[in-house]
């Protein structure tokens, strides 16, 4: 049975202090020669933490890394630039994923420069001490940790950003980083999808096991979406990085994150060691021709079976959808992010 939401705190410590313990690698490392160079990688939530460590390593791996945050971008460019990495392969884009208006104006400038990606790190997510709007009126911690992704990935399908008309081992992959943390939630909310959520900071990570639920379940239905004839057309991919220090309890009461805190500092993975699974999905030659392909750490585990569900799939992306249209209505002015059918 998945723990309480209000034994959350404590599930994310254990969790993290077991992985350390029992997750084996199964999965060899990449080889030096298992490279990207040339490809166009946008990874949000960019400039911090795994995001940033992504960045820096796939454009290590010759990409060229479209920095994506809404927290200074700018600076994390520079930061990788110091690290050495050469300073035309980290491109810095300023975008609030609490407002979908804003990803539509990201998705229509990458459209209006011709940019086609060729993987998509899909990273950003935030532990909020309470309940706050988005400028559509939306919860803030259900756009960021899901719907944003929902948004971003349909509307960069339907203007042909994310292309896929390729064939072979060149299509596009899609990353997804989710969360062990899946297996914890009670379950997608039965009624409206979009909310009220309770905003108690002692329920907030179930809250986050709840979207890292929608977020896998979208990433099967969507690999399920852009497969035809047993191939896909864009590689989808999902993983949970293991318990690594980063700052996104930072706005968790002093009671609650003490403990992480500590468990961070003395048993936790460096961001630049748990992105391992992220360059994995991106560069590995051995996932041509694959998808819908789940790691924790660098072991390969099935998803809970309520992500690959393919009724909850369906479900999931039409009330995204219709989430979506109905933003779009006056006062809304957003995309409506309903394909690929």
């Amino acid at each position: 049975m998945a723990p309480s939401r209000e034994n959350q705190p404590l599930a994310a410590i254990l969790t993290g202090i077991l992985d350390r313990l029992r997750v084996r690698r199964e999965i060899p490392p990449l080889a030096p020669d298992e490279r990207i160079d040339g490809k166009v990688a946008l990874v949000t939530g960019g400039a911090s933490g795994l995001g940033f460590a992504t960045s820096v390593d796939l454009a290590r791996r010759g990409a060229r890394v479209l920095l994506a945050d809404r927290s200074h971008p700018q600076g994390a460019r520079r930061r990788a630039v110091s690290l050495g990495v050469p300073p035309d392969r980290i491109e810095p884009v300023s975008v609030d994923l609490s407002d979908l208006r804003a990803i539509d104006g990201l998705v229509a400038d990458l459209a209006r420069r011709r940019v086609r990606i060729d993987r998509l790190v899909l990273n950003a997510a935030i532990v909020p001490t309470s309940a706050r709007t988005t400028p559509q009126g939306l919860d803030e911690m259900f756009v960021v940790n899901y719907l944003s992704s929902f948004a971003l990935v349909t509307r960069l399908l339907e203007v042909g950003v994310l292309p896929r008309d390729r064939r072979g081992p060149d299509v596009p992959r899609v990353v997804f980083v989710a969360s062990e943390s899946h297996r914890w939630s009670e379950g997608l909310p039965p009624g409206r999808l979009d909310g009220p959520r309770d905003g108690s900071p002692r329920r907030v990570l179930g809250w986050y096991g709840t979207y890292k639920l929608m977020l896998t379940t979208f990433a099967w239905e969507l690999a399920r979406r852009l497969s035809e004839d047993g191939s896909p057309r864009i590689g989808v991919f999902a993983l949970c990085p293991g318990a690594m220090r980063t700052g996104i309890a930072r706005e968790l009461p002093a009671a609650l994150r003490a403990p992480l805190d500590v468990a961070m500092r003395l048993l936790f993975q460096d961001p630049f060691a748990a992105d391992e699974p992220v360059i994995h999905f991106a560069c590995s030659r051995s996932l041509d021709g694959r998808t819908a392909v789940y790691l924790h750490k660098m072991t390969a585990k099935d998803v809970d079976p309520r992500a690959a569900d393919p009724e909850a799939g369906r479900l999931l992306w039409e009330r995204s959808a219709e989430i979506l249209l109905d933003r779009a209505r006056p006062g809304g002015s957003i995309g409506p992010g309903g394909s690929p059918s």
